[in-house]
């Protein structure tokens, strides 16, 4: 169904609800105010005919009692019925033409009030019964039962007036919904083409949509959406493909954290260098020597597979990683840039946290990115804080430092690719490490304030399966 279709439907619906709405409305109101007019008329009519036949109740005159109800029942057309009842509330006289009903002093009692109204549902339709004293301190009552049967004929011309209006508003809001959605949907119309036009690689074009409100403001936003895209396209054109820009990132990484790798091999080939030179001036071997040289190998043999296992390319593998033994492998790489510029680590609810399915490899490269920022946010050392916590079906890690923080004017163009602040940078660091939580079916974001530090948040799934 066309949006066009949609929009003239909708308002044709709106516009029969809302004369539906106004007619009930009215209705109400008419029938409230009828219905007030007919209490205040049969309750002026009891009052009148009580003071008449004050003085015939008084003397038992019963003829002339009779005589004036009759007269006021023929007279007025709404009236159903008139009875009057004596000094002791027996049935003096009435209108009844087959005799009284058995409980009609039970309809609307009065129990010494002076006046009173009651809503009665009979045979003949509704009724209302308004029951007045006639002589005070007495039982003696006169109660008029006034017929809302009037009422049909009101509504039936209400109805008769009501319906042509109905009709005009119906169409008057077809014909007005017809120019809306014709007002709406052109430019909707050239919206949609254009999308067309984008996702056929056609950038740079521009939509040429004149107006100065949302739908104005939208056609800019689309054609500057329109440039950035050809821009973006023409850096990636001049960029490597996905996987060696990883790659690319990787060997960043790797660069910085060799001269830590340097500085661990070189305690443990030291030690065995001095002991080879005494084993020249001194041939014999101890076992405690021997169990030094095993043990410097072995330390060599860890630090090697564990800066090799980082630095080996491999394909997308999935598999369950315990978040807080993956942050102690990153920490471990990067130990000689933690000790060289002062800076201490803390680890805060990391072991608490379930495992996560996803790949090793790449997620160690997002947290030791995120890790060597920081420590580069502190070139005079401070403070870095890892904490975690579980947030529903995710994990959230955090690391915060104590840096100068990002700029503002700096802020949105964090994760875009090539933007670096660093003279030696890459600008692919965070870029990747977003699309790599991305993949993982998790988010990555951060808060930062000038001069007070910055968090970065990385927000995975407990059990994200990727392939």
């Amino acid at each position: 169904m066309k949006l066009s279709t949609k929009i003239i439907l909708l308002t044709t619906s709106v516009a029969l609800c809302v004369a539906f709405l106004i007619i009930i409305s009215i209705r109400g109101v008419v029938i409230n105010a009828f219905r007030t007019e007919l209490e205040k008329k049969a309750v002026s009519l009891a009052g009148t005919l009580s003071e008449r036949i004050a003085n015939t109740i008084i003397l038992k005159d019963h003829f002339q009692t009779t005589k004036a109800l009759n007269e006021v029942l023929n007279r007025e057309k709404d009236l159903e019925y008139i009875f009057v009842t004596d000094e002791e509330g027996n049935i003096f006289t009435h209108t009844f033409h087959n005799g009284t009903p058995s409980d009609i002093l039970s309809w609307n009692p009065l129990n010494n009030r002076a006046i009173n109204v009651q809503l009665l549902d009979t045979e003949a339709g509704y009724i209302r019964d308004v029951g007045v004293t006639i002589i005070d301190g007495t039982k003696s009552e006169l109660h008029v039962g006034i017929k809302e049967a009037s009422l049909k004929s009101v509504l039936s011309r209400m109805r008769n007036i009501t319906m042509p209006i109905i009709i005009v508003v119906i169409l008057l809001g077809m014909i007005a919904s017809f120019f809306m959605s014709r007002l709406i949907t052109e430019p909707l119309n050239k919206f949609v083409e254009f999308t067309r036009i984008l996702g056929s690689g056609e950038f740079n074009r521009r939509l040429e949509v004149q107006s100065r409100d949302e739908v104005g403001y939208l056609a800019h936003s689309f054609n500057r959406l329109s440039w950035e895209l050809k821009a973006a396209k023409e850096k990636i054109e001049e960029a490597y493909t996905y996987t060696h820009l990883l790659q690319a990132e990787k060997l960043s990484s790797i660069g910085q954290i060799s001269a830590g790798l340097a500085h661990e091999l070189k305690n443990p080939i030291t030690t065995l260098k001095m002991l080879f030179q005494a084993f020249g001036e001194q041939p014999d071997m101890t076992k405690e020597d021997a169990e030094i040289i095993q043990s410097e190998i072995e330390k060599i043999d860890t630090i090697l597979t564990r800066f090799l296992g980082f630095v080996r390319q491999k394909d997308f593998h999935s598999s369950e990683i315990d978040i807080n033994t993956l942050v102690d492998h990153v920490l471990t790489l990067a130990t000689f840039d933690l000790q060289h510029n002062g800076i201490v680590v803390h680890k805060d609810m990391i072991e608490t946290l379930p495992h996560i399915k996803g790949d090793r490899s790449l997620l160690e490269q997002v947290f030791l990115n995120l890790v060597l920022n920081s420590i580069q946010a502190m070139p005079d050392g401070g403070e870095i804080r890892i904490s975690g916590k579980t947030d529903n079906g995710f994990i959230e890690i955090m690391i915060w430092d104590k840096g100068s923080g990002i700029p503002s004017n700096i802020k949105a163009k964090v994760f875009d690719p090539f933007f670096t602040t660093k003279a030696d940078g890459t600008g692919l660091g965070l870029s990747i490490a977003y699309n790599i939580i991305k993949t993982h079916g998790g988010q990555l974001y951060f808060n930062s304030n000038e001069r007070s530090g910055t968090v970065f948040t990385v927000k995975l799934p407990k059990e994200a399966e990727n392939g």
